[in-house]
């Protein structure tokens, strides 16, 4: 048995979580018509899905939430909320791609190619629908590629090796963490970010990211952040640069990280102990503390599991831009 908990933006009933109804040919019909009235923003981390399944993995959107368990891995997956229509066309006519595909906030797409060997970008989801899912350009630098995300302006993956690239707008070049030069290593294309290689605690397990702010975790459970300290006015205390800097959260010696997501403004992160710290925007509720606008520094979250309080351990954490969400099974 699995539980998720979620807090923040519920505009659009995001964090309604329900099964789709078989009956219905159109998820987005269906949330359209169980809505009645405005929905109110969660403040606090509450359950919105208990499942017999496992929860492989959860995709949140601005306006929308999908999650996928053990038994809809292959085909469509929970939705709550409102999907743009080029996002419910894809659902619809390739779920496979729409599962793994990734978006930045200025349009740009990258996919999977058809042979699954390498990835390609796309000017816009509504270009790669409209080209007969063509002319997109290869990335043929990136292979066996084991995560993918989208922040602001550009992408960051971790392969299979354990390396970490990134690309996207020059203008933003403190989210790229690298060198950049047009000529060897263009901003515009997939580039290594070299202080992520021979860390003292062990290669990158996984990265995060989101807004102007990314993050990568070690092996050893060491957590490093970077971005656009500028752009991100809600995490100015922790000094973002265009250098991976590791992270002390909790004691003077730091926890632990065993996960870590990264929203718009906010970050959220588990440590191996299970606790749950947050810091950043809090303005309609995505760090879970009630009655503040905002967490300047790392504060761990107080969690009421009611009666079940004891007998669940979180086992991960997830963020969309102004969500929150922890994944819980039972001890």
């Amino acid at each position: 048995m699995e539980l998720l908990y979620a807090t923040g933006h519920n505009a659009w009933n995001q964090l309604q979580l329900k099964a789709a109804d078989p009956n219905h040919t159109n998820q987005q019909e269906q949330q359209q018509e169980e809505q009645t009235e405005e929905p109110d923003d969660i403040s606090k981390f509450t359950c919105i899905l208990h499942t017999d399944d496992k929860v492989i993995s959860i995709r949140s959107f601005p306006s929308y939430t999908a999650v996928y368990t053990t038994t809809n891995t292959t085909s469509s997956p929970l939705i709550a909320g409102l999907l743009p229509q080029t996002h419910q066309i894809l659902l619809e006519t390739n779920p496979q791609i729409y599962r793994h595909f990734a978006e930045a906030s200025n349009d740009t797409i990258i996919i999977p190619s058809s042979s699954n060997t390498h990835l390609e970008q796309h000017q816009s989801l509504t270009s790669f629908l409209l080209n007969s899912h063509s002319g997109g350009t290869p990335l043929n630098t990136l292979e066996n590629i084991s995560q993918l995300l989208p922040y602001e302006t550009g992408f960051i993956a971790l392969s299979r090796s354990k390396e970490v690239y990134t690309w996207g707008d020059e203008r933003y070049s403190s989210c790229l963490a690298r060198e950049v030069d047009d000529n060897s290593s263009p901003a515009s294309l997939p580039g290594l970010v070299p202080d992520l290689l021979d860390l003292p605690t062990g290669p990158i397990t996984k990265i995060a990211a989101g807004g102007y702010t990314l993050a990568a975790l070690t092996a050893g459970n060491d957590l490093y952040l970077w971005g656009d300290a500028g752009r991100t006015p809600a995490l100015s205390e922790l000094n973002l640069s265009d250098c991976p800097e590791p992270v002390i959260i909790g004691d003077d010696e730091g926890k632990d990280i065993a996960d870590v997501a990264v929203g718009h403004f906010h970050i959220i992160v588990l440590t191996t102990d299970g606790e749950v710290y947050v810091i950043g925007d809090n303005s309609i509720g995505q760090l879970g503390i009630p009655g503040v606008d905002s967490v300047k520094t790392w504060t761990r979250v107080s969690i009421d599991f009611g009666e079940q309080q004891g007998a669940l351990s979180i086992r991960g954490v997830e963020a969309g831009p102004r969500t929150s969400f922890l994944i819980l099974s039972e001890s």
